[in-house]
């Protein structure tokens, strides 16, 4: 699948979803992880977390030990970079594969709510020029079409 130039074997993605303990579906143009960790034990159930992106596996290790520290180190993780819409997990049924692997529905439906917010709270400070620095502005565009009018 391709989406806005970004190439994506999905069943390779469902297959390390359905394979990996923990998952992280990151977003970097969120600067947030969708945290999965599948392990569960008789005190413990699965998780699911919107977390704050890591800066490499690490990091990411040691925030999951903080997280449960119940659980050893995981034996598998999968690090998937999602660089297209949030909603596109969904049609794209990568969301229907994480859902395989929780037990807390409820909980991974409000992290892609929370996903969703922080999407669109994005989209509005593009627009709005909010932490965001125009490349040109208008009175620039328009002086460079009328040196091309020449």
């Amino acid at each position: 699948m391709i989406d806005d130039g970004a190439e994506l074997d999905l069943e390779a993605v469902c297959q390390n979803i359905a394979e990996a303990e923990v998952i992280t579906l990151y977003f970097p143009l969120l600067g947030r992880t969708l945290l999965v960790d599948a392990r569960s034990s008789m005190d413990a159930g699965t998780m699911v977390r919107v977390v704050p992106m890591a800066r490499d596996t690490g990091e990411r290790l040691r925030s999951l030990r903080r997280l449960r520290p119940m659980f050893p180190r995981p034996d598998s993780i999968t690090m998937i970079p999602w660089q297209m819409r949030v909603q596109s997990v969904v049609v794209t049924g990568v969301w229907d594969c994480l859902l395989r692997r929780i037990d807390d529905t409820a909980g991974a439906e409000e992290c892609l709510a929370q996903l969703r917010m922080l999407e669109r709270s994005e989209q509005v400070d593009a627009i709005l020029g909010r932490r965001y620095e125009a490349i040109w502005s208008r009175a620039g565009a328009r002086e460079h079409a009328e040196e091309d009018d020449r």
